[in-house]
């Protein structure tokens, strides 16, 4: 089997012990850069909430920040599908009458807290 430098550490290594990701990196190089810009993050995020402590302003999290992107990916399936839109408004027209947005919403906030669950058990959230 071939062998290939790695860009990082300079050594030799087997073609599976690279990255497939990062062609000129070994995966051990790849895991330890990845561990020290998410530990560099966790820092950034925590000056950033004391610096906003006080001001009345908030920190939205990673989570909240993953929940509202998928959220906002299903509303947009959501309102683009005439068939589902139409049931949505029929469910809107009975008693209680709640309204229209609301259901929207409620339904993709649970589609999106299914699959980010779904995501967190097969443990695939890259966290």
């Amino acid at each position: 089997m071939s062998k290939q430098q790695c860009g990082i550490c300079g050594q030799w290594k087997e073609q599976h012990e690279m990255s497939k990701s990062y062609k000129h990196r070994c995966k051990e190089c790849v895991a330890r850069l990845t561990r020290i810009d998410r530990r560099a993050a966790k820092q950034r995020a925590e000056h950033i909430k004391e610096q906003l402590e006080g001001t009345g302003y908030g920190y939205i999290t990673c989570q909240r920040e993953d929940r509202l992107r998928v959220a906002t990916a299903a509303m947009q399936g959501i309102l683009s599908n005439e068939r589902t839109m139409q049931a949505y408004i029929d469910v809107a027209q009975n008693p209680p009458y709640p309204k229209l947005f609301e259901i929207v919403a409620r339904n993709a906030m649970g589609y999106a807290d299914a699959l980010l669950t779904k995501i967190d058990e097969k443990g695939d959230n890259n966290d």
